[in-house]
C-alpha cells in the first residue's frame, strides 16, 4: 500500500531537523502564563495529589486491583481493530500478521510520557508532536500510533485535570494541522499518577469506545477568572497572578469546592457527574484493558504493561506469558511506566515489571521505552535499548551528576547534559526559601519553631525534649528522602541527614539569642518567621547535596518545577523489525525557535 501524505504535511511546511549538538543552554526559561499552571510541589497545588497518593496506595495495598475485572484485547483483535481505523478500505488481517505486514510500508510512532503540567508548555509540546520534520532529506511523519508512557497528567491523572492540562492544549494545536482528516490510533500504558484516580481518567482517554462515531465531553470547568487569564493573549498579567500565588489560592478554593460538593453528594445520595470521555483530535484508542500485545511486524511486538502502583498482577503475568511462549524469539518493544533502570542503577519497579513479563534485557532482545523520569537518556544493555524520555510536559527532573557507576557506565546520550543538571540543581535552596515552589515547606519549619518555642517556658523535661523530638521527627524525614533514591549506605544517608536535622531543628533556640532585647511576642514573631525562611533554605541546601551526591536526584528538581528540556520520540518500524529513532526536543519550549533532534539512533533486532 502507498504510504499516506502525514495530516501535519498538508497544512505546513516540514520543519527542517537540526542537530542540538553542544549548543549552550538558554541563561533563562520561561514559565507558562496562562492557567492551568504548573504545579507547586511545595504548594497547595500538590496537596491533593499527595492526599490521593497515599489514598490509592492504602487501597493497593489492600490488595484492591481493579485489573482483576479487566479483558485484554488478544493481539489479532487489537491488530484488526487498528486496520479499521487507519485503513478503513482493508481487508480484515488473516490472523498471525502484523501492522507493518497489512500496511506493506514501515508504521511511524510517536511516544510521549510524563505530560499534562504547566498549560503553555504541554501546547508547545503538542505542537511539536503534531509537527512534521525531515532530517537529511528524509520526511518524518506524524506517528500512526500515539503512545503514553504514563502520568498523563498532574498532579492526579482526573479526566478534568487530563482535560485542562493535556486535552485542551493539545487539541488547539492539532486543529491547526488538520489532524482530524485522518484517524491515527491511542494507546497508553499508565503511571502512578494515573492511578491516583484509579484510572478513570486514564479510561475516559485509552479505552476503546463502545458507540460510534463517539463525541468529546468539552465541557471547560476552569474558574472564570481562569478562563479570563488563558485567553489572554500576554504574558505580563499571568507572570503577576504566578508571582503573587494566586494560582495556589485558587488551587485551594478548587480543594474546597470539591470537598464541597463531595460531602453534599455523600448526604444527599447523589452521584458527582464526571466527564464522559476525552478525545485528542485525530486519535482513537482500541485498547480495553490497562496492558496489551500488540503484533507490530514480523519477530516484534509493541507490549504496554502495568504495575498499578506495586506489581504486575497475576492475570496481566499469565497474558504476557501465554504470548511469549508463542514464540520466544521474538523482540519486544516494551513501553511501561517505569524504567528499568535509572541514574545508572537499577531502578526496582521497571525492572519487576520487566522480570514479571519474563523478558531480560542481556538475555532478550527488548526496546525499553518508559517515562518516569523527567529527562532523557539512551543507553545500550545487552542485546537491548534502554530509553528514558520523560519530557513530555511535566517539569524537569536533572540528568545524574555525579560520576556513573563502574557497572553501568554513562550512558550513550543524555538530555540535559550533567553541566546544565548541575547549574539548575545550584539554584535550588534560594528558590525554596524565597517561596517558587510553594510555602508548605514555610509553614511547616514556622509551626516547628513555634512548638519549640512554646517549650522555652515550660519546666525542664519539656524545654529540651521538645527540640530533641523534633530533630529526631526531621532526621527520620530526612532519612526517608534520601532512603527513596535506594543508593548508598545507611551509614552515609544518615550521616548527610543528621546535620541537617541539628541545624533545623536547633535553629530556634539559636534565633531566639539573636533576639533578647525584643519582647517576647515580638522575639517568638521574629524567631518563627526566621525559621520558616531559614530552614526553607537549609533543607533547599540538604536536596541539593543529595542530588550532588548521586543519593537522591528527583526531590531537588521537584523545588524548581523546571520548564525545560521537552522532548518526545518519533519511531520508524520497518517491516523486518528495525527500529530507528528520533528525540525531538527544545530546551525552553516556550521561545520561538524550531525544535531541534536531541539524538538519533537505531536498534535491529536482528543484530548479534
Amino acid at each position: 500500500m502507498e504510504e499516506p501524505i502525514p495530516s501535519s504535511a498538508l497544512t505546513a511546511v516540514p520543519i527542517v531537523l537540526e542537530p542540538r549538538g553542544d549548543r549552550p543552554a538558554p541563561l533563562v526559561f520561561r514559565q507558562g502564563a496562562h492557567p492551568p499552571f504548573g504545579i507547586r510541589w511545595y504548594g497547595v497545588t500538590s496537596l491533593f495529589g499527595h492526599l490521593r497518593n497515599f489514598v490509592s496506595r492504602a487501597i493497593a495495598t489492600e490488595s484492591v486491583d481493579t485489573r482483576d475485572w479487566m479483558r485484554p484485547n488478544a493481539p489479532d483483535d487489537l491488530l484488526a481493530h487498528a486496520i479499521r481505523l487507519i485503513h478503513p478500505d482493508a481487508p480484515a488481517p488473516p490472523a498471525g500478521k502484523t501492522l507493518t505486514e497489512v500496511l506493506e510500508r514501515p508504521v511511524w510512532i510517536d511516544f510521549a510520557a510524563d505530560t499534562g503540567d504547566d498549560r503553555d508548555v504541554s501546547a508547545r509540546v503538542g505542537a511539536m508532536l503534531a509537527a512534521t520534520y525531515t532530517e537529511g532529506g528524509r520526511l518524518l511523519p506524524r506517528g500512526d500510533m500515539l503512545v503514553f508512557g504514563g502520568d498523563v497528567s498532574y498532579p492526579v491523572a482526573t479526566a478534568d485535570e487530563i482535560y485542562k492540562r493535556l486535552v485542551l492544549p493539545w487539541n488547539e494545536e492539532l486543529r491547526k494541522v488538520g489532524a482530524s482528516k485522518r484517524k491515527r490510533i491511542l494507546l497508553g500504558a499508565p503511571g502512578n499518577h494515573d492511578w491516583y484516580d484509579g484510572l478513570d481518567g486514564f479510561g475516559r482517554l485509552f479505552r476503546r469506545r463502545i458507540d460510534e462515531p463517539f463525541k468529546a465531553d468539552d465541557r471547560d470547568t476552569t474558574p472564570r477568572l481562569g478562563k479570563r487569564l488563558r485567553k489572554r493573549a500576554g504574558r505580563k498579567i499571568g507572570l503577576v497572578a504566578r508571582a503573587v500565588h494566586l494560582d495556589e489560592v485558587g488551587s485551594l478554593y478548587g480543594i474546597l469546592l470539591s470537598a464541597i460538593r463531595s460531602l453534599r453528594a455523600f448526604f444527599t445520595g447523589k452521584a458527582i457527574k464526571r466527564r464522559r470521555r476525552l478525545v485528542l483530535r485525530g486519535y482513537e484508542p482500541i485498547q480495553e484493558a490497562s496492558y496489551f500485545a500488540f503484533p507490530l511486524a514480523p519477530g516484534l511486538d509493541l507490549w504496554g504493561a502495568d504495575r498499578q502502583l506495586g506489581r504486575v498482577d497475576f492475570r496481566q503475568r499469565a497474558f504476557f506469558t501465554k504470548r511469549r511462549r508463542e514464540d520466544t524469539s521474538r523482540a519486544v518493544l516494551f513501553v511501561a511506566g517505569d524504567p528499568a533502570m535509572a541514574y545508572g542503577h537499577r531502578n526496582e519497579p521497571g525492572a519487576r515489571m520487566l522480570s514479571a513479563c519474563r523478558l531480560n534485557l542481556e538475555r532478550d532482545r527488548v526496546f525499553f521505552l518508559a517515562g518516569d523520569f523527567h529527562h532523557y537518556e539512551r543507553r545500550a544493555v545487552g542485546k537491548s535499548l534502554h530509553v528514558i524520555a520523560g519530557g513530555g510536559g511535566a517539569f524537569l527532573h536533572g540528568t545524574r551528576v555525579a560520576p556513573y557507576p563502574k557497572v553501568s557506565g554513562p550512558p550513550a546520550a543524555v538530555y540535559p547534559d550533567a553541566a546544565a543538571s548541575r547549574q539548575l540543581v545550584l539554584g535550588v535552596p534560594l528558590k525554596l526559601m524565597i517561596g517558587r515552589a510553594g510555602l508548605l515547606a514555610h509553614l511547616v519549619f514556622g509551626l516547628l519553631a513555634s512548638a519549640s518555642l512554646g517549650a522555652v517556658r515550660a519546666h525542664d523535661a519539656v524545654r529540651y525534649g521538645t527540640p530533641a523530638a523534633i530533630t529526631a521527627g526531621l532526621f527520620l524525614l530526612f532519612y526517608f528522602i534520601a532512603l527513596q533514591g535506594a543508593q548508598g549506605t545507611r551509614l552515609q544517608r544518615a550521616g548527610i541527614a543528621l546535620p541537617f536535622a541539628l541545624a533545623i531543628g536547633l535553629l530556634p533556640a539559636g534565633l531566639e539569642r539573636v533576639v533578647p532585647h525584643l519582647p517576647f511576642y515580638a522575639s517568638d514573631a521574629a524567631v518563627m518567621i526566621a525559621c520558616a525562611f531559614v530552614g526553607a533554605f537549609v533543607f533547599g541546601v540538604y536536596l541539593t547535596l543529595l542530588m550532588l551526591t548521586g543519593l537522591e536526584h528527583q526531590q531537588a528538581f521537584t523545588v524548581l518545577g523546571h520548564p525545560g528540556y521537552k522532548h518526545f520520540v518519533r519511531l520508524c518500524v520497518h517491516p523486518d523489525g528495525k527500529i530507528e529513532g528520533w528525540a525531538i526536543g527544545k530546551d525552553d519550549v516556550l521561545d520561538d525557535d524550531p525544535p531541534l533532534l536531541v539524538d538519533r539512533f537505531a536498534w535491529d533486532p536482528r543484530a548479534r
